[in-house]
């Protein structure tokens, strides 16, 4: 098998494919949660801003993240991280932390921010195990049973 890591645009067709995975099963996992304020951001803002990140293996997309503005240049949102459920436990969301916190570095960021819910333990861990702290809500985003807000200072 062989695993690339690269920038991608989150509009490709199976890329996209795989983000809509993701949105379904974040449906499933939290029904209740259909109130929350939209996100700022599309798939069209994430593309401009050039940190969307896509693990491929032998070619099909297996894992995403991206990284979407905030108010204020010194802090940026990790968004639509996802790793497809047969490549789970593989290390690939370790790498794409890895490589979000590079580009978010090059991009003049001092904190990264994430939701995350407590009905995912296995992606909770992986914050925590890469140095993420729970914090209280930001942006758009409200206090929630089905929210758990973390960051980490670069």
């Amino acid at each position: 098998m062989t695993t690339t890591l690269a920038l991608e645009d989150p509009r490709d067709p199976a890329v996209a494919a795989m983000i809509a995975e993701l949105v379904i099963d974040l449906e499933d996992l939290y029904p209740e949660d259909e109130d929350d304020a939209p996100a700022p951001w599309t798939l069209d803002s994430l593309a401009a801003f050039g940190a969307f990140l896509v693990a491929r293996i032998d070619g099909q997309p297996a894992a995403c993240g991206g990284l979407a503005p905030m108010e204020g240049p010194q802090a940026l949102e990790i968004v639509r991280m996802y790793v497809r459920p047969a490549h789970r436990g593989a290390g690939l969301a370790d790498q794409i932390l890895a490589a979000l916190e590079a580009a978010a570095r090059t991009k003049g960021a001092q904190t990264l921010l994430l939701r995350c819910g407590p009905r995912q333990p296995a992606a909770l861990r992986v914050y925590e195990r890469n140095g993420y702290v729970r914090r209280a809500a930001f942006a758009q985003h409200r206090e929630h049973e089905t929210n758990v807000f973390m960051e980490k200072g670069l």
